[in-house]
């Protein structure tokens, strides 16, 4: 972080001493068209210089909790220099700009939850991280309140602040077993490689987070997740990794890979598959879905394939895929022996059935299938509570059902999925609630 040398002086002082201070275009130049309005509230931890509008340095605020009135964006440096974010604050002098070093947004909020720490980090006492108090190592602590990306963490030696490139937050701490059904690769951290892997066998697992798994090993703790790539279908028949992505402003914009999954990866011949990838958030709230693609996949290689999806989804938490060919094949999960016995009984016309669970990672995957007594264009907004034994809700997932115009109702069914991030294989029951139909 830059520091400020020397005391504040008053605002009128600064103002003369500094008018001959100017930015010159190539070290600070303006995004005028990203301006917007704005609510929020912004806590300066140091000294931060105020700015008028034609970038003259005008005065230093002394740290503290500013208001802030609109919002943009400036690039610093020379050349093309590097995106940083403004803010118009109000002062005594009237409104000014900021471009703090070391600021955050919004207020200090409670949290109860675990980090996974990948590297060393050093711990501070105030979340301004001006307070150094020690070191900590790579281990799992417990985050009593975040802030941005600090967090306040629980410690023998107390509470302290830290501020993590990057860590695995949102761990939850379990004691379970898994089975693997194929060889699997070790990570000592999600997303970084141990260079082993573990033969199908029971694994007794003692966290998770997203769709990862943490277990005890002759390398200490190390993580896996039941697929290589990052999303694969119920069927695991194929996986889809989704790293290279960005969003041009309309569009997610993805570089994928495909491979078949462990039972298929013998096959010599080439398959056909299409599919689309669902996204998710840490709520299990669809943020979002891929165009429909085509790729051709040979056992034991990976092929690329382009997808799109109509909303920003480069931040997802956890994604599926859904195979709607295999081999030439349309593949199908609709059972039409199965009884269709859940209903809304304010809704009677709107009935689920063959309804399964299954577990990856912190979530349960719910699949299904639904039909409606009538025909025509509609989109039913409901809710999925699953039950304990004494009829108490232990989590509860969102449905968004949807039938086209050329739906032509008596009850023709249709599949859904839906993500719930808690356990939910051990439901005694399950309620369903209409909550809007249009």
């Amino acid at each position: 972080m830059r520091k400020k040398a020397g005391v504040l002086l008053s605002f009128g002082l600064l103002a003369g001493a500094l008018a001959g201070l100017t930015w010159t275009s190539s070290a600070l130049a303006s995004d005028a068209q990203n301006l917007a309005e704005s609510a929020e509230t912004l806590t300066l931890f140091e000294p931060t210089e105020l700015y008028d509008d034609r970038y003259q340095q005008v005065g230093v605020i002394a740290p503290q909790q500013v208001h802030v009135l609109q919002t943009s964006s400036i690039r610093r440096g020379h050349g093309e220099g590097y995106r940083v974010p403004r803010y118009l604050i109000s002062t005594w002098m009237g409104k000014a700009w900021i471009v703090p070093d070391n600021a955050l947004r919004g207020k200090e909020e409670p949290m109860d939850t675990h980090i996974e720490l990948s590297h060393e980090e050093t711990l501070y006492s105030d979340p301004g991280l001006l307070s150094p108090k020690g070191k900590i190592g790579k281990q799992t602590v417990k985050a009593i309140a975040g802030w941005d990306k600090r967090y306040k963490i629980a410690t023998p030696e107390g509470e302290g602040w830290i501020a993590p490139n990057w860590a695995t937050v949102g761990v939850k701490l379990v004691q379970t077993e898994v089975q693997l059904t194929a060889p699997t690769k070790l990570f000592r951290v999600p997303y970084e490689d141990a260079g082993a892997s573990v033969n199908p066998q029971l694994m007794k697992v003692t966290a998770v987070w997203r769709d990862w798994y943490r277990a005890d090993s002759w390398l200490g703790p190390v993580w896996f997740r039941l697929h290589d790539l990052d999303a694969a279908d119920a069927d695991h028949r194929m996986e889809v990794g989704l790293n290279q992505r960005y969003f041009d402003g309309n569009q997610t914009r993805i570089r994928a890979s495909a491979q078949f999954g462990p039972k298929w990866r013998d096959t010599t011949e080439t398959i056909p598959v299409g599919f689309a990838v669902l996204f998710y958030n840490e709520k299990g709230e669809r943020i979002g879905a891929s165009s429909g693609a085509t790729v051709r996949l040979k056992g034991g290689e990976s092929s690329t394939v382009e997808l799109t999806v109509d909303r920003d989804v480069q931040m997802f938490a956890y994604a599926t895929v859904q195979v709607g060919m295999f081999n030439d094949q349309i593949v199908s999960a609709i059972q039409p022996d199965d009884p269709m016995a859940l209903a809304d009984a304010a809704y009677p016309e709107l009935r689920l059935g063959a309804i399964q669970v299954r577990r990856d990672g912190v979530f349960s995957i719910v699949t299904g299938q639904y039909g409606s007594k009538h025909a025509g264009e509609r989109h039913v907004k409901a809710e999925l509570s699953f039950l304990n034994a004494d009829g108490a809700a232990i989590a509860k997932a969102p449905l968004e059902l949807s039938f086209d115009a050329s739906y032509p109702g008596d009850g023709i069914l249709q599949p859904f999925e839906a993500v719930v991030p808690e356990d939910v294989t051990n439901y005694a029951s399950i309620a369903l609630q209409v909550t809007d139909a249009e």
